[in-house]
């Protein structure tokens, strides 16, 4: 048993997907499954079982799990104070981003980054919309990424990245299964399964729908997109996603994407960090992937 063992079953348990935890840690699917029975051969006992597509730890589990998160917090902040101590820190970048944009969007100018600077570190964590403007502004994180922000706030800048097309994802029992595209009008009388409200990229949506005179039921608030993605799989209801978030292995088995064929939506993904903070080499490194950004005009903020 080793910290990387423990750091991907914390992330398993985070996020209750195998393909999202193998893209967290730059390892395939077939390895987390490895490392996860290697741990349960260990332990000589089960971890988690499957409910309605769920990942639900066991006792076992739950205990595990809250070792393996200490242990990992403590790993890092030594190695981080062991570096400093050495005289010459080595070169890390820590981003704060929502988890749809974080899982889909950002693991892209991570490995840009990357291929750039191999020997450098980069530690993502995904939080709730509200902590990422927290992590930024204390100097917790380097950088943040978000969705529709929601409100201005002082002394960080605020650049848009990246627009994502959004699209509707139907269960195989739906109406609308086998179908490649939509109109939103279509959507009228619906159950929907939508992120928790006060959410930017909900209000997005309703505002769309609004817009378009479209209502329906909302049946599910979530707070998480594959928890979304679940419930939509099982038949609950349809929801408008990122385009993103739908993997190529999903489209056409557990999900039907269709995109809209009149006026669509897109959200945009924005990329904040303190102006007032110094930037090591690290962090201008990062922000230099986005100079084509850094001339567009500032953000629209509702």
């Amino acid at each position: 048993m080793n910290i990387e063992t423990l750091r991907v079953f914390r992330d398993l348990s985070d996020t209750g997907s195998f393909s999202t935890t193998a893209a967290m840690n730059y390892i395939s699917q077939s390895a987390v499954s490895q490392q996860i029975k290697k741990l349960e051969l260990v332990l000589k006992t089960k971890l988690y079982r499957r409910q309605s597509g769920r990942i639900i730890l066991t006792p076992c589990g739950e205990k595990l799990y809250e070792a393996s998160r200490r242990i990992t917090e403590v790993y890092d902040g030594a190695l981080k104070e062991i570096r400093s101590l050495g005289g010459r820190q080595a070169e890390s970048i820590k981003i704060s981003s929502i988890y749809s944009a974080g899982i889909y969007v950002v693991q892209d100018y991570v490995r840009q980054f990357l291929a750039r600077n191999p020997t450098a570190k980069v530690s993502v964590e995904y939080r709730q919309f509200t902590k990422v403007f927290q992590d930024v502004s204390s100097g917790r994180a380097d950088f943040g990424f978000l969705a529709c922000p929601y409100q201005r706030s002082p002394g960080l800048a605020m650049l848009p990245v990246a627009e994502e097309e959004m699209v509707v994802i139907a269960g195989p029992g739906s109406p609308l299964a086998g179908r490649r595209t939509v109109d939103v009008s279509e959507l009228a009388g619906m159950d929907f399964i939508f992120f928790d409200r006060g959410f930017p990229s909900r209000r997005c949506v309703d505002e769309f729908l609004q817009n378009n005179k479209v209502k329906g039921t909302v049946r599910m608030e979530l707070d998480n997109i594959e928890t979304i993605k679940t419930a939509v799989s099982a038949g609950a209801g349809v929801s408008i996603v990122p385009r993103s978030a739908v993997r190529a292995g999903e489209d056409g088995t557990g999900l039907h994407m269709l995109r809209f064929s009149g006026a669509g939506l897109k959200r945009q993904i924005y990329l904040i960090y303190n102006k007032a903070r110094k930037l090591g080499p690290a962090g201008r490194g990062f922000l230099s992937i986005f100079s084509g950004a850094r001339k567009a005009a500032p953000a629209r903020i509702a």
